[in-house]
């Protein structure tokens, strides 16, 4: 598990319009030749916010990618509301 190159990759999403459309098009398949481990691409793919956060992902990188994945902010909210507190992973 990398988290640099999870964050990288949100970040990139944010920031690069092509990589972001291609991303929307094609969904996982964007992420194919990117350095992550299968359980990073699904979570990224999916927009799973708790399992990105657990990772260790900050959280001012998961609100643009929420945003970007069609995650309206009183759901983000929910989503990571039961987070509050928890200790995420670090590497």
């Amino acid at each position: 598990m990398s988290l640099y190159t999870v964050q990288q990759t949100l970040f990139r999403l944010k920031k690069d319009k092509p990589f972001s459309a291609t991303f929307k098009e094609l969904g996982a398949a964007a992420l194919a030749t990117l350095d992550l481990s299968e359980q990073e691409r699904d979570a990224v793919a999916n927009g799973d916010l708790a399992g990105l956060y657990r990772m260790g992902v900050h959280p001012l990188l998961l609100a643009p990618y929420a945003r970007l994945m069609g995650i309206a902010r009183p759901r983000y909210q929910e989503l990571l509301a039961p987070l509050a507190g928890l200790q995420r992973l670090k590497s």
